[in-house]
């Protein structure tokens, strides 16, 4: 589904995140066909990995579920989607992060309560034990 045109409509260009992410891919191939990976090119990886899964894929989610990629740009997300899905055991077996191909809303932090003092002089038998 393409987004209406309107006047004020910025048109949303991928080209760079898609680059981006193919390149990772390529990497994550040529890596995934080495019998061994040593821990430095494997740490050096994770990290442009890791800025794949946290900054491009979400953006190119977020812009696919809001409708605001044209068709030919839609097909390259459902390609790169595609690809990535069948990368997964390479993924798995380097301990890697895996993809997340959903727009979710982002986590609410858990607020931990202080413990508040004791109101009575009961309260305070209860909380020596």
């Amino acid at each position: 589904m393409s987004p209406r045109p309107d006047a004020n409509h910025t048109p949303i260009t991928i080209d760079d995140d898609v680059e981006w992410l193919t390149e990772q891919i390529a990497v994550l191939k040529q890596i995934g066909r080495k019998d061994e990976v040593s821990e430095s090119e494997k740490y050096d990886f994770s990290i442009r990995w890791g800025a794949a899964l946290a900054g491009r894929l979400p953006r190119l989610v977020h812009y696919h579920s809001r409708g605001l990629l044209d068709e030919a740009d839609q097909r390259r997300f459902m390609a790169l989607c595609d690809e990535l899905r069948g990368l997964s055991d390479v993924i798995g077996r380097l301990g890697l992060a895996q993809p997340v191909f959903t727009d979710t809303p982002p986590t609410r932090s858990k607020r931990h309560r202080v413990p508040r003092p004791a109101r009575s002089r009961r309260g305070l038998l209860f909380r020596r034990g």
